[in-house]
């Protein structure tokens, strides 16, 4: 079985997120670097110039999301001592954009990201990263449903 060096794993705390990260643990060894990848999405609004202004509170917001990340990877850390594990994020709108910089940016060899499953008129309203993800990405996608 091929292993993977580099694991993006997209990480927004849900259900769904953490089924995708069990998953990206058993692909991963000794040498695997698994890397979260937190799209924090707040308030904004876009002026009649196409500027996009976030809420004031983005930054409060990305603090108190980067405090839960940290946690999150010290805990994975101690269940997983050989493997390097860290995150990243941002404030962004699109989830999907981030997911899809973040993978090209960083030559990921896989990504491994928690679906919902929406259907019908559920799914055309609230969009799908995963579906997203999956068609731009430039490795290989594993999308994980619970």
């Amino acid at each position: 079985m091929k292993t993977f060096k580099n694991i993006l794993c997209p990480y927004d705390f849900s259900e769904y997120a953490d089924e995708a990260l069990l998953f990206a643990f058993k692909l991963a060894d000794k040498e695997t670097t698994i890397t979260l990848a937190n799209a924090i999405q707040v308030p904004y609004s876009i002026d009649p110039y196409g500027f996009t202004y976030f809420d004031s509170s983005a930054e409060d917001i990305k603090k108190s999301s980067n405090e839960a990340l940290d946690k999150k990877t010290a805990a994975l850390k101690e269940k997983h001592p050989d493997l390097n594990i860290n995150y990243k994020s941002e404030v962004i709108y699109d989830p999907a954009e981030f997911i899809l910089k973040t993978q090209k940016e960083g030559h990921y060899d896989l990504l491994v990201i928690g679906s919902h499953g929406r259907k019908g008129l559920s799914r055309l309203l609230m969009g799908s990263v995963a579906e997203s993800v999956l068609r731009e990405a430039t490795c290989p996608v594993v999308i994980i449903k619970k």
